[in-house]
C-alpha cells in the first residue's frame, strides 16, 4: 500500500502531466480564450500555476504595476494577479517550458521531504507538507477544468485526482450548510452528484453542528447536479441562481431553502 507521500506525489505528477498533455494540443485561439476566472485567459491559468510553484520555492516575485484590480478580493488574489500579469508577454513556448521546469524543481524538493507531516506554508495558510501538496494538486485540477470548459474539451473529471478534489469540496459542505446557511437543528441536505464522477454527500445538523453523515435515508433537502456543476458552484465559477434556473441544479424539497444552500456553496477566497 502506498504511503501518504507516495499517494499525493503520484496524484500531483498525474495532474501536471494531464495539464502538459492538454496544453500541447492547444492552438493560438485556445490560449487566448477567456475562462470563468475574471480577466484570465487559458494562458493566464497556466501562468498562475507557474507563479504559485515559484513562490513555494522561495523565488523573488516580479514588481508589476496592476492596472485593473476591480476583480481582486484579497491579498492572495493580488499575488495571483502579479504572477499572471508578469507573464503575459511570454510566448506560449516559454510558458510551457517554464511550467515543466518549475514543476520538476518542485518535485525534487517534495521527493526529498522525509516527513509529509512536517510544517509547511501553502496559499491557504500554515499546514503540513501533505496539506500543501493536496492544495496544489486541487488547484491544478480546478484550473485544468477551467481550461477545458473554455475550449470545449471536457475530460479528467473522473479518476484518482478528480476523486481527491471532489472529496476536498465535500469536506467543506458542512461549513456551507452549518455556518453559511445557518441550517436549523436536525435539518439535512443530500448532494446527489452524477456524471463522470458520481457520488452522494450527506450533511446533517447534530447538536448545533453540521457534520458529514454516511447514511441519510430522508434528507430535508436534496440537491441534484452534475459533477461539473458541483465543482463550478463550489469554486465560484458559475452563478448559482442561473444554474438553478436553467436546470443544472435540481432542488427537491423547500426550493427557497435549497436555493440558499446552492448560493452558499462557493467557498473559494
Amino acid at each position: 500500500m502506498a504511503t501518504q507521500k507516495e499517494a499525493l506525489l503520484n496524484l500531483q505528477k498525474s495532474i501536471w502531466q494531464s495539464l502538459e498533455d492538454l496544453c500541447s494540443g492547444l492552438n493560438v485561439d485556445d490560449w487566448n480564450t477567456s475562462t470563468d476566472c475574471p480577466t484570465w485567459t487559458v494562458k493566464d491559468c497556466i501562468a498562475h500555476l507557474i507563479g504559485i510553484e515559484h513562490r513555494l520555492l522561495g523565488r523573488d516575485v516580479p514588481n508589476v504595476d496592476l492596472r485593473d484590480t476591480s476583480h481582486l478580493r484579497n491579498d492572495q488574489g493580488f499575488k495571483n494577479e502579479v504572477d499572471v500579469v508578469s507573464r503575459r508577454s511570454n510566448t506560449v513556448e516559454e510558458l510551457i517550458q517554464e511550467f515543466r521546469n518549475v514543476n520538476s524543481e518542485r518535485l525534487i524538493i517534495l521527493e526529498s521531504q522525509s516527513d509529509f507531516g512536517s510544517a509547511a506554508e501553502s496559499p491557504i495558510g500554515q499546514g503540513s507538507v501533505a496539506d500543501q501538496v493536496s492544495v496544489r494538486l486541487f488547484d491544478c485540477f480546478i484550473h485544468e477544468q477551467d481550461i477545458r470548459r473554455a475550449i470545449g474539451k471536457q475530460g479528467n473529471l473522473s479518476g484518482p485526482v478528480a476523486e481527491h478534489s471532489f472529496q476536498r469540496i465535500a469536506n467543506v459542505m458542512p461549513y456551507v450548510f452549518g455556518k453559511k446557511v445557518n441550517a436549523p437543528e436536525g435539518s439535512s441536505v443530500r448532494f446527489k452528484i452524477h456524471g463522470a464522477h458520481s457520488f452522494d454527500i450527506g450533511v446533517k445538523v447534530v447538536e448545533k453542528r453540521a457534520v458529514l453523515v454516511p447514511e441519510l435515508p430522508q434528507a430535508t433537502i436534496e440537491l441534484e447536479m452534475g459533477s461539473e456543476a458541483f465543482l463550478c458552484l463550489a469554486c465560484g465559477r458559475w452563478d448559482p441562481d442561473t444554474a438553478i434556473a436553467d436546470g443544472r441544479v435540481v432542488i427537491k424539497g423547500d426550493e427557497s431553502f435549497g436555493a440558499l444552500i446552492v448560493q452558499g456553496m462557493n467557498y473559494m477566497v
